[in-house]
């Protein structure tokens, strides 16, 4: 249990995203978090899915029913970043109209959440 460092950077990349998720929540932002444009926001959440998607097939080895919802989530999270990024350069026509400012906040808590959790899980 995190005696690799690849523990350590899951768990601190799953903290910060979290917090970028959270403070904006609870109105304790700092005032940088308050400008964070979309497009910032798009990138973040579709790193987090990969990130999430690398650290499941490391959960794999023990923890069978947990790499596999990691996995699931991590695709869905990479999914919605990755048609957001497409969309806006216009490469695809369909986009998602329900990412929202607290969407995205959601899904950084999200992400952070299972990040954390990889941490302590993975092999």
């Amino acid at each position: 249990m995190m005696h690799s460092v690849r523990h350590w950077i899951s768990f601190f990349v799953g903290a910060i995203i979290f917090a970028l998720g959270l403070l904006p929540l609870i109105g304790k932002a700092p005032v940088f978090l308050d400008n964070v444009p979309g497009a910032v926001a798009m990138y973040i959440v579709a790193f987090g899915g990969l990130y999430i998607i690398v650290d499941s097939f490391f959960e794999f080895t023990f923890h069978s029913g947990v790499g596999i919802s990691t996995l699931l989530i991590g695709l869905a999270v990479f999914a919605l970043g990755l048609i957001t990024i497409l969309h806006s350069m216009g490469k695809i026509t369909f986009g998602i109209s329900f990412l929202t400012p607290v969407v995205y906040q959601i899904l950084f808590m999200l992400e952070g959440l299972f990040l954390m959790m990889a941490c302590f899980i993975m092999d």
